[in-house]
């Protein structure tokens, strides 16, 4: 059984990331059990010694779609599509070999699968994939900040804060933005950008 998540829908910045997490076992089932938790619910530090955890024990899979194609096709479909590629990492051609639950409740993909809202709060299985989404696309979120330290990317990890928004103004916007999501799109209409 497969169990997947996502991070990163709602910020002006950076990546969506997916995260999948593959248990084969009743023992590795158990295991999970006491580590998968819903990722939002955690520090910062729990979540990485989660992480580690899950990592060192489970087979664990993660697949980003970039700002540029959230833009191009929307979000909702770049984290579709991001599912999708990582799926086909995960089971390849043994498209029946696997059972996907997935947090969500309205992908179309070709797999078996099932949507389940607020999954990652229900299923240790899916929380587990929360927890390699959220971890891996923070780290993303730190480089980035490296790169352009001006925006505090390591505080907001991109989400609209009141300081993000103040950074935007300032210094304009870089690659990493969502030229699609307001209130980045409205500065651009309004000429603020």
């Amino acid at each position: 059984m497969i169990g997947i998540d996502e991070a990163g829908r709602g910020p002006l910045a950076g990546p969506v990331f997916v995260g999948a997490v593959v248990i084969e076992s009743k023992k590795e089932c158990e295991l999970l059990a006491k580590i998968g938790r819903d990722s939002k619910s955690l520090s910062s530090k729990e979540r990485e010694r989660r992480y580690f955890q899950i990592t060192k024990n489970f087979k664990y899979y993660s697949n980003f779609s970039t700002s540029d194609l959230i833009d191009q096709i929307n979000i909702f479909k770049a984290t579709e599509l991001a599912i999708m590629k990582l799926l086909q990492k995960v089971v390849g051609k043994n498209l029946n070999d696997y059972y996907s639950i997935i947090d969500g409740k309205f992908f179309k993909l070709d797999y078996n699968y099932e949507c389940i809202i607020k999954g990652d709060q229900i299923s240790p299985l899916i929380g587990a994939a929360s927890i390699v989404a959220k971890y891996e696309r923070d780290i993303y979120m730190n480089q980035l900040h490296e790169i352009y330290p001006n925006y505090g990317f390591i505080n907001h990890k991109g989400y609209p804060t009141r300081k993000h928004i103040e950074s935007i103004k300032k210094y304009g916007i870089i690659s990493e933005h969502r030229k699609t999501f307001n209130p980045i799109k409205r500065f651009i209409e309004e000429g603020i950008l």
